[in-house]
């Protein structure tokens, strides 16, 4: 064949390769979609159930919302029936009133037109109207009264016809306030006077002449004028001597003379002409610890400055810090709300203005109480404060109750408050830490030593608002003659810081057993040696220094500390 025959076969069966191409093309678009058929189907299915099921839930969301609206409009037919059956009743309560309004002025007319009764009936009359209107639920017992007493000293047949005319009004009244004062009859009504407990009497000699001085029966106002004049003679008593140099209780009493009790309270009376013994010391004031107990330690001092300084250049070469975060406390003024509108409850007003009616000898009985205390204890201002919040929590609201008394004296009673509060907030805490607390050796390290921490914390602050309020506080103190022995630092506060030496002891023995079971020289070691050394330091600027057995455990913490160091070297050094 020629060479154009050629060619055009050749070109026939390029032609030919491209439409089998595209033929193949479509045979495969084809197969493709056929295969995507059954997921769409099935993607269909899926949503036609969906759709089915989203339309069961809305008929029957409709249904519920169809019986919703029924009971909803029965609940409000109701709720007019309800209303209209209220209106009519305070109608007809209203037509009552007006009855007997009418039936008392022509009771008053016909007792004005009869001879006039003696003056205990008029009152009691005149009395009538007022205690109607104030709705008392102990009316009908006295109009009973008044019409039984007006009907023999008339002696005629217009007594009888009040008394007649008075038993169905008062029938009338009764119905009415069961009715309608419910709940509000309660807080209303007055309440019987409070009868006071004695106040406890301090436990010192005074008690004696104060016991004898007020042994026979008398009212509350001459118990406290008893007890203000066998404190006044108490006070004009010279000073007792002075008592052995290891009692430092008479430094605080210096601007006034203490009363000097003798050792039995029972046997023996305040005698102005010899003056008793110095009182013995008593087991629940803190005794001072011995000064030489702490010392000053420089090993401490340079101990710790020497790892501060290497862990300072160890954390600029790793460029290494961490911070803590500070909570920022929210406060609210939901509980001030809530107390405006509990004082804004009629009841509660009322129960209020009962209590300053019927309360009155209660309420200044106290007054003359706490104007008139003066205590050289502080256990006993803790039981009088403790007397005086029973006593007062038998009033409905203290704060509404007591403003109404201009006398009362609030910022003594404050101040006697604060003082016991105070006091056994910090009898408290130095027990935790020095009796209370135990350290678990079970108990892993981690959890232990903040537990150490967390309490010297509190230990610390505790010292330091002490410190910070003493000064404001022995003013105030010394003008309402509340002793302050407890605030000074031969107080409470030696024994604070003696116990937070016990419990630096306890820490760095905790340290030292660990530093112990790990054995080598690594980097967690290192850490846990700086933690202890920086609450070592704390504990000793905070108490100003150490005992013999703390000193004792800060030696030991620091051999252990300079053997890990030493294995860390010679790690170092065959790396």
């Amino acid at each position: 064949p020629d060479v154009s025959e050629l060619l055009r076969l050749v070109e026939e069966l390029r032609e030919r390769e491209s439409r089998l191409k595209t033929e193949l093309l479509e045979q495969k678009l084809l197969k493709e979609s056929a295969a995507i058929v059954p997921v769409l189907e099935s993607e269909i299915l899926n949503k036609e159930m969906e759709i089915a099921k989203n339309r069961r839930m809305v008929e029957s969301l409709e249904e519920e919302n169809e019986s919703l609206r029924r009971e909803n409009e029965f609940l409000h037919m109701e709720l007019s029936k309800q209303n209209a059956k209220y209106e009519q009743k305070i109608k007809y309560m209203q037509s009552e009133l007006s009855e007997i309004k009418k039936a008392i002025a022509e009771q008053e007319e016909a007792a004005a037109s009869s001879s006039p009764p003696p003056t205990g009936t008029d009152n009691q009359k005149s009395s009538f109207p007022a205690k109607c209107q104030r709705k008392c639920a102990t009316q009908s017992v006295k109009s009973s009264a008044f019409a039984a007493g007006s009907s023999p000293e008339n002696g005629n047949t217009n007594g009888k016809n009040d008394e007649v005319a008075a038993a169905p009004a008062e029938g009338i009244r009764d119905s009415r306030f069961s009715d309608e004062t419910g709940e509000g009859s309660d807080g209303a009504k007055s309440r019987v006077p409070r009868v006071p407990r004695p106040p406890p009497r301090p436990l010192m000699s005074s008690s004696s002449s104060l016991s004898s001085s007020v042994s026979s029966p008398a009212s509350h106002g001459s118990l406290s004028d008893s007890a203000n004049r066998a404190l006044a003679e108490i006070s004009n008593m010279p000073p007792p001597p002075p008592p052995p140099p290891p009692s430092v209780k008479l430094a605080v009493d210096a601007p006034r003379p203490p009363p000097p009790p003798p050792p039995s309270a029972k046997k023996t009376s305040v005698s102005a002409t010899a003056p008793p013994p110095p009182p013995p010391p008593r087991g629940t004031n803190p005794q001072p610890a011995p000064p030489a107990k702490v010392r000053r330690v420089p090993e401490v001092v340079e101990f710790y400055h020497s790892l501060m300084r290497r862990d300072n250049s160890f954390r600029r070469e790793s460029s290494a810090s961490n911070a803590a975060a500070s909570d920022n406390p929210a406060a609210g003024t939901a509980a001030k709300d809530m107390i405006g509108e509990i004082e804004n409850r009629s009841s509660h007003l009322l129960a209020i203005k009962s209590d300053v009616e019927t309360q009155g000898e209660f309420i200044r009985f106290l007054i003359k109480e706490v104007e008139g205390a003066a205590f050289e204890d502080i256990e006993d201002v803790v039981s009088f404060v403790k007397w005086l919040d029973e006593e007062l929590s038998f009033l409905v609201d203290e704060r509404a109750v007591l403003k109404h008394f201009s006398s009362w004296p609030e910022q003594k009673a404050d101040a006697l408050r604060e003082a016991a509060f105070g006091y056994c907030d910090l009898k408290k805490l130095e027990s935790e830490a020095s009796s209370s607390f135990r350290d678990d050796s079970r108990q892993p390290s981690g959890p232990a030593l903040k537990k150490m921490q967390s309490l010297f914390e509190k230990l610390e602050h505790s010292v330091y608002n002490l410190s910070r309020i003493r000064e404001s506080a022995t003013r105030r103190y010394q003008l309402y003659r509340i002793p302050m022995n407890w605030m000074l630092d031969t107080g409470f506060v030696s024994q604070i810081k003696l116990a937070s030496v016990k419990l630096a002891m306890k820490y760095m023995k905790r340290v030292s057993a660990e530093l112990g079971l790990m054995g080598g020289g690594g980097p967690e070691e290192e850490e846990l040696v700086l933690q202890a050394v920086r609450f070592a330091f704390r504990v000793h600027q905070f108490a100003g220094g150490f005992d013999v057995e703390t000193m004792r455990a800060f030696e030991e913490l620091r051999d252990k500390a300079q053997n890990c160091q030493h294995h860390h070297q010679i790690q170092q050094q065959h790396k």
